[in-house]
Formats: structure tokens, sequence, C-alpha cells
């Protein structure tokens, strides 16, 4: 039997780093196409992508890589943010290893075809040329060629759209050497497709060739024993040692390369992978915060689902959500790194010279949903929210400062009758808001708000129900088709998807349909993803007479059954 050997981790030639299991195999695998599914706090962009990332830039010099994201703002704001610190973690410097959205230094290596545009890009030392490319503005991935792509948070980008860059993936049979070339990396928490998310990565699991995975990771643990054990020969001065065990190294990553070729490893995992630094109370934090549904997705990684049944908006589907919202070039000019104003000049459907209608629910959580009519089609554009104690001011600053360049400074508002005199508090929340948003420090801001609902009846569940189904099945020639932008509207759109119907019986045996509410309980800074309050805001843009009176005539009256009139 041989002796172990051991590497002294009090030695200063040894650089010491914690890494979990699944870190550890991914680093072993090293596989071409990587798709992990990892709970929160497993440093899934710091840690995983970042270090991965690392080794292929390492093994591909002079190559383009390209890093896609659902949308620049996203990106800007947590995605490049989280890499860099990774990098900068693990030993880079910015100036000295790489440089964000300017030509590099001359002394550096060049790309192995030049390099004619500098936004949105980062410069490696080596001569690695990474490109951020927003899936909202996929023209940006135009008239390239990379040698890897990379995705993190995939359950907010969509796969057709991704798919577009798959023939991107070539170029260059100076690359061909490496496993690396032509290959995929993306990470994601679990998709929650009730919300809307993109479960496209767990379909990738169908790829992976288990014993391959097996192989490669059989031939990386023998080389990491042969290099333990090189290190301690070198430090012994045993050149003889030293000599054989550099040529065993030599058979054995051969055998490793050899095992990796085209593979993909596929993995899901939950947050309990990292326990050791989350800690227990992690987990329990997380589940008081997060509520057993998002806690099984988000930290257990499992899947969740409602079924069609079982929703409120029964007829929304994806056709009524639309990515393509975002001009082109827009933000061009922000720097990767800077905080990102966002702006309504940013929005390709937006009619600047026309009235905007909003519909708004007050509360702990106040909620405003954009819009404007465009012919047949109803734009919902973007969405507004703010959680106690913040309230009406804090709303208009987001309106006002969000809609700052709107030409036509005209506001319809849509709320209900409550915000005239809110119940518990005496509060005339409708007022209120009018005139934050006409007025800011005793200063008119150029905005006139109608209110739209004084005197309105209670919006009875039923009639929303009635309504949303009518409008979302389109059913009737004379109501708009609805449009809602999917990042814009991000919070709207996970709500009304979330949104259950319950179904209640009266004494006399009569039923009756209501939206499920209960989630309004859940902790505060879960109410825009999780609750019903920003469909509560859509409800009052979409309930208005002239909408109203359509449905009426063509509807019939709702039965027991919530799927038929």
């Amino acid at each position: 039997m041989s002796r172990k050997t051991h590497v002294n981790i009090n030695d200063p030639d040894v650089e010491t780093r914690f890494a979990n299991w699944i870190k550890m195999t991914i680093d072993l695998v090293a596989p071409k196409n990587m798709f992990a599914v990892l709970g929160r706090g497993t440093g899934k962009t710091s840690d995983i992508i970042a270090e991965r990332s690392m080794d292929i830039i390492y093994d591909m010099p002079r190559s383009y890589q390209v890093f896609a994201a659902d949308t620049y703002v996203n990106a800007h704001k947590n995605i490049v943010p989280s890499l860099l610190e990774g990098w900068v973690r693990k030993g880079w410097r910015e100036g000295r290893d790489f440089v964000l959205e300017k030509p590099p230094p001359i002394s550096w290596a060049k790309p192995y075809k030049p390099v004619e545009y500098f936004k949105h890009t980062i410069s490696i030392r080596n001569g690695v040329f990474f490109n951020l490319v927003s899936m909202d503005q996929p023209t940006g991935a135009a008239g390239n060629s990379y040698q890897h792509i990379y995705v993190d948070e995939a359950k907010n980008v969509i796969f057709n759209k991704l798919k577009k860059l798959m023939p991107a993936l070539r170029g260059y049979i100076d690359f061909a050497h490496s496993v690396y070339y032509r290959g995929f990396t993306a990470t994601t928490d679990m998709p929650n497709v009730a919300e809307g998310e993109h479960d496209w990565i767990l379909d990738r699991e169908k790829d992976m060739d288990i014993e391959q995975i097996k192989l490669a990771l059989h031939a990386a643990l023998i080389m990491n024993n042969i290099k333990e054990q090189l290190y301690n020969a070198i430090k012994d001065r045993n050149k003889t040692k030293v000599k054989h065990l550099k040529k065993q190294l030599e058979r054995w990553t051969a055998r490793w390369v050899r095992a990796r070729k085209d593979s993909t490893f596929f993995y899901v995992v939950s947050s309990f992978v990292n326990i050791d630094v989350l800690t227990s109370g992690y987990f329990t934090d997380s589940l008081k915060a997060l509520g057993i549904e998002e806690f099984k997705t988000a930290i257990i990684s499992l899947r969740a689902n409602i079924k069609k049944g079982e929703k409120f908006y029964v007829n929304l589907g994806a056709h009524h959500f639309y990515d393509d919202g975002i001009l082109s070039n827009f933000y061009d000019n922000i720097p990767i790194g800077d905080a990102i104003e966002e702006s309504s000049l940013a929005l390709k459907y937006v009619q600047h010279n026309k009235e905007i209608d909003c519909g708004v629910d007050f509360g702990d959580m106040c909620s405003m949903v954009t819009g404007q009519e465009a012919g047949k089609y109803v734009y919902l554009l973007k969405n507004f929210y703010t959680l106690a104690p913040s309230s009406s001011k804090e709303l208009a600053n987001q309106f006002t400062s969000f809609y700052r360049h709107h030409k036509t400074k005209v506001l319809n508002m849509y709320y209900d009758r409550s915000g005239n005199q809110y119940s518990k508090i005496r509060r005339d929340w409708a007022t209120e808001l009018k005139d934050f948003i006409e007025f800011k420090n005793g200063s008119s801001t150029g905005w006139t708000v109608n209110l739209m609902n004084r005197n309105q009846a209670t919006i009875m569940q039923e009639e929303e129900y009635s309504l949303m189904k009518t409008m979302l099945g389109e059913y009737s020639q004379d109501l708009p088709k609805i449009k809602i932008d999917k990042y814009g509207c991000r919070e709207l759109k996970s709500s009304m998807e979330l949104a259950k119907l319950k179904i209640k019986t009266r004494a006399n045996g009569s039923k009756t349909l209501h939206k499920d509410k209960s989630s309004e309980k859940l902790p505060l800074l879960k109410l825009p993803m999780f609750s019903t309050n920003m469909s509560d805001a859509g409800k009052y843009f979409f309930f208005r007479p002239k909408w109203v009176n359509v449905m009426r005539k063509s509807s019939q009256v709702v039965t027991s059954d919530p799927g038929v009139y």
C-alpha cells in the first residue's frame, strides 16, 4: 500500500481556498458544457462562474467569449459586479489583469481578430475578449463569433432568443485543442414556471453522459493525487521521483482531456451544499422570509408549478408578454459597473406625445401599472411600487423620474374607490398621489393627473375574473389585445401568473369566484413578486367603463365552473 501524501496548508507556497463539494466536482470534471441549478447562497457567479471562466480564459487565450443576460440593467446591477468581485477575490486586478469598456494596454496580447467596438466589453491580459449581450437587445450579438457562452440567472433568459447565439459559437481552428471550445456555461437557481420563469436549463439533463463524467472525474482525482505527490517530491528535492511523477502527470492529463471532450455536466443541488458557510440560521431565516413555496424552489431546488385550473387569470399566456421593448443601443453610453437610471426614452412602444394611463392599488404596498392604448392593443409599459414606510410620495417620485422626458404630461389614474378615503386611516390616497405627481417641493412638475374613479362602485372579483378572461382570451374584437413588457412589468407578470382562483360556496349552495388574497399576508419584502397586490393595480388599469360594458354585452353569466361562461 502506498504511503499517503499531504500538502502542508501552512506552507507559504500554498494558497488555501474553501470550496464545497459541487464546486470541487465542477473544477475537477471541467466539462465542455456545464449546466448547474444551484440554490441561493452557493456562489453561482462570484465563485463557480468566476473560477470556471478564469480556467477557460487561460485555456483559450485570444479567444472571443460572450456573457448573455436577460437585460443590460440586470447585467450592470447584479451579474457583472458579482463576476468581477469573484475575479478580484481570486487574485485578479482591474487594470493589471482586465479592463472594462476600453482598449487594453498596447503591451497586452490581442484577440485573434481586431476589436472595433468596446462598449459592454471586458478585455483580458492574455487577449481574451468578452462581449456582454442583453437578450432584450439581441442585435448586440450580431456580427461576431464566439468560442464560449456564459449565462447566469438562466431562468430569466428566453431560450428562443438564446438560440440565436448558437450559430455564433464558431471560429478559428487554433482553439480546437481546448475542451471548452464552442462550449456553454449556465447557472441559475430553480426556475419556477408558475412565475413565468424559463426552465430550458432542466432539459439539458438528457445531454449528460454519466459514464463520461465519471471517467473524467476519475482521471481528475488521479491527477490531483499525482500533483500532490509531485509537490512533496519537489519540496524534498527528490529529482528521480519528480521526473517519474511528471511523466505520470503528462499521461493522465492526456487521458483527462480525452475524457472531457464534448462532455456535458448537469446537476441540481440545494443551498445545503454550502451549510458550513451559511450556517443553519440562514435556512431558518430564509424559510420565515420566503415562505414555504419559494423556500422549496429557491433553497431546496424543488420544482414548482400552478395548474391552469388553479389560476385566476386563466387565459394568461406567453403571447401576452413581449421582450423586445428596449430600444437597441440605448444603454451603450453607460459603462459597466455604473448605476443605470432607467428612463421611458428606452421604451420601444411608448408614445411620447400621448397621455399615459395607470392603475394604482394602495396599502402597505402601493402598486402602479402604467401603459397606453395603441390601436387594437394596450401596452403595459412599466410598473412601480413602494413598501411601507415609503408611500405615495416615493411612488410619485419613481413615476416622474422614469417618465421625466415624456412630452404629453397627462396621467389618467384608475384606482380603487378606497383610494379616495382609505377606510382604516381616513386618508385620501388618490388625491395625495395626484398632488405628489403634480408638485415637487412646492413647484409644478408639469404633470396633470386626472382621477378617473371618484364614486366608483366596488369591483367584484367575479367581474374582474370575467373581464380578464374575456380580454386575455381575446373573445371580443371590441376589446384591445393585452401586451405586457416582461422586463418593465416584472412584478405584474409574476403577480398575475401566481394569482390563484378560490371558489366559495354560499349558504344556498351557489358558488362564487374569488381571487385568493392570502399571499398579501407574506412578509413585506416578498409582496412585490409573490402577492396579488400588483395584479390589483392591473385590475384597476383594465376595469374602466368602456371595456367593462363591452365585456358585459359580449359575455354570458359565469357559472360555478370557472372555465365556462
